[in-house]
């Protein structure tokens, strides 16, 4: 496998990040999404600047969440760490603020659907869910906006998809799940569904040039984190279990490691997958002190809750590794041996995490509402 490709778009991220960091701002281009346009787009309104409250301080003792125009902030998105643009939910409306400025409102009618931009296109987004796998219940549509989210399209036969990885490399290549596999080679116009582990539902997926990571779990709750061939998108080729262990997972991949996060702890590769090295140390209250599937849970780790949700690694400085848990934000300095509790931020399930302004902000969803917090 080449990483030419891939490390030139990375370069070309990087370069925006320069930019961004400087003071600059880097205009990307607009660009029409291949397929043809279905349905008529819903149109809402634009161009209100309603007042943020709860900016990030470094010597802030509680980051509160986010509210705009004192209704809370559900839904973060973020195109790329070196870009300033972030797109907000807010009281059933969209909201977009660029280079540290106002929220705009772009369009009402908005929902907690999972929202993915285009790192190269931030006009581009994708909007899409579904309900729980195994319980399932009306079909969540799956949408796209072309023009920062001022309108939207629903795209037909595409419900209930998740959005959750778009290739550097070819940006109409899509990824997602819908408890299965989804792969959009035509910027979510179709999609092919398979499920490449048969058994198990997709819980976290990391794309690294032409493969394609992903942590699939079991409906007994066992989990696998497995490398499929994407060279063919919509023919992928699953090669054999990297990791297994018990509970969902969160799942990040860069050039150079990847990192798994589960309920006993954190694994670090750098070696695609061959080997791993494992840490729970700082990790204590959050995680589980033996691995599920030969050990029984113990009651008080039962009851306390476990969990790691969401990973991040800090563009800027790769050994800060970030993760959210069951109960608050962790940081780690030396990647991801040790850990401590990041206490500004309260002791709350965090769901996503994502870095913007040059990875100076660090933005958290949890189940209290969005957080924005200072990365020094």
């Amino acid at each position: 496998m080449t990483k030419r490709p891939y490390q030139l778009a990375i370069l070309i991220i990087a370069g925006l990040w320069l930019l961004a960091a400087c003071g600059g701002t880097a205009q990307a281009p607009t660009a029409a999404v291949g397929g043809n346009p279905a349905t008529t787009p819903t149109t809402g309104s634009e161009g209100t600047t309603p007042t943020p409250t709860s900016e990030a301080s470094p010597d802030r003792t509680t980051v509160t969440p986010l509210t705009i125009d004192g209704a809370p902030v559900v839904e973060i998105a973020v195109p790329a760490p070196g870009l300033d643009i972030v797109y907000a939910v807010a009281g059933n409306a969209l909201y977009r603020r660029d280079n540290g400025g106002e929220w705009t409102k772009m369009s009402a009618g908005a929902t907690e659907a999972h929202i993915l931009v285009d790192p190269t296109h931030p006009d581009i987004l994708y909007r899409g869910d579904h309900q729980p796998c195994a319980r399932g219940g009306d079909a969540v549509p799956f949408e796209r906006s072309v023009d920062g989210g001022r309108t939207w399209e629903t795209i037909p036969g595409a419900e209930n998809i998740r959005p959750l990885v778009i290739d550097p490399l070819d940006t109409n290549r899509l990824y997602g799940e819908s408890c299965q596999l989804a792969i959009s080679i035509d910027g979510g116009e179709t999609w092919a569904i398979s499920r490449p582990v048969a058994g198990f539902d997709v819980s976290s997926l990391g794309l690294l040039a032409t493969q394609l990571y992903g942590v699939f779990t079991s409906e007994g709750g066992t989990s696998r984190v497995v490398a499929l061939d994407v060279s063919t998108p919509t023919s992928p080729v699953t090669g054999p279990a990297l990791l297994e262990f018990w509970g969902g997972g969160a799942l990040y991949a860069s050039l150079d490691r990847i990192i798994v996060g589960e309920p006993h702890g954190i694994h670090v590769s750098t070696d695609n997958g061959a080997t791993w090295s494992f840490s729970r140390t700082g990790l204590e209250d959050v995680t589980l002190s033996v691995n599920a599937l030969v050990q029984p849970i113990p009651q008080e780790e039962q009851a306390r809750g476990f969990g790691i949700f969401a990973l991040a690694v800090d563009p800027r400085q790769p050994e800060r590794i970030y993760a959210g848990t069951i109960r608050g934000l962790y940081r780690s300095e030396d990647g991801g041996t040790t850990w401590e509790r990041v206490p500004e931020v309260p002791e709350v399930k965090v769901r996503t995490l994502a870095f913007a302004r040059g990875s100076k902000l660090l933005y958290a969803t949890t189940d209290e509402g969005a957080l924005e917090i200072a990365n020094p």
